[in-house]
């Protein structure tokens, strides 16, 4: 890595870190919510990666959990799941058993191995899904920012096989009813400051960016034809409100089913602000339809 990509990526995390305040984040406690944390597991070329787990406690013995699997945020450069454990906590405490994933970030990796990182986090979480009494039927994801645009692609490889052949990993086994997807880093090459600063440092230079240039667009149809049911949330003073906006536009042009809720303009619901303080009423009440939106897509027994 050169010098001029280590300061292109030292800028952006910058303003990541001044956008959401870092500093004042923690993580809040929520009652009847068992939290496993750090539990290891390997991606598929052997390199350990964590996960937590967040199950509900104080349900019938013979209940089964649907299950949701979260990806942190983070603009593919930063970020750590530990700033998403209050968010699963809520979540969780609404009945779903929540698996919250890592993966490798840029520049240590492109974008294709963080593909291949979920999509290795995902197979493991279905083999550790017959450790927990669970619905197998109702099985979703969800993610912020980077996570959202992680998801969205991920979730489109399970059925586009050129896709597949673009980013160069086998998808997923897990296929998912439904997505929530918060402040979506959806567009990573256009010409604004995140695509002009870091979409070689995504992407790289060579055939593998080649093959992958034609699908940076997340609006092309071998994504957004191939995405499950989308609950999306955006707000005015969310640093990207226009990438929601916009994907939601093209996704109601293109007849794909989706919800979008823009929160408004008050200027403390800030980017991934569910995530970031899952306690504020207003998080509550996206937390609340976000979960309406995945119990309308699960299948009825």
């Amino acid at each position: 890595m050169g010098l001029f990509e280590n300061l292109k990526i030292h800028f952006i995390k910058k303003r990541l870190n001044e956008s959401i305040d870092a500093s004042s984040l923690r993580e809040i406690e929520v009652e009847g919510v068992k939290a496993y944390r750090d539990i290891p597991y390997h991606n598929r070329t052997g390199k350990e990666l964590l996960m937590d787990i967040f199950e509900p406690e104080n349900i019938p013995a013979d209940a089964e959990l649907p299950v949701i699997v979260n990806i942190h945020g983070g603009a593919l450069i930063e970020g750590d799941k530990k700033y998403s454990a209050g968010f699963c906590k809520q979540v969780a405490k609404r009945g779903f058993l929540v698996f919250s994933l890592e993966y490798r970030l840029v520049p240590d990796v492109k974008v294709y191995e963080q593909f291949d990182d979920v999509c290795a986090g995902m197979d493991c979480v279905g083999r550790k899904l017959v450790d927990f009494n669970v619905d197998f039927r109702k099985i979703f994801v969800m993610g912020e920012s980077a996570g959202a645009y992680l998801a969205t692609y991920v979730a489109a490889m399970k059925k586009s096989k050129v896709l597949q052949e673009a980013i160069g990993y086998a998808p997923p086994k897990m296929t998912f009813k439904a997505m929530g997807l918060m402040s979506g880093m959806f567009y990573t090459t256009r010409d604004d400051k995140l695509g002009n600063f870091l979409a070689d440092s995504f992407y790289g230079n060579d055939e593998r960016s080649k093959a992958m240039a034609e699908y940076t667009n997340p609006e092309h149809p071998e994504i957004i034809y191939n995405i499950p049911p989308c609950y999306l949330i955006t707000s005015k003073a969310d640093m990207i409100e226009r990438y929601t906006l916009d994907f939601a536009g093209e996704l109601g042009n293109k007849g794909v089913e989706h919800k979008l809720r823009h929160m408004g303009s008050d200027p403390k619901l800030i980017h991934a602000f569910p995530v970031l303080h899952p306690d504020w009423k207003e998080s509550e009440r996206v937390i609340d339809e976000m979960v309406e939106w995945f119990n309308e897509h699960s299948p009825k027994d």
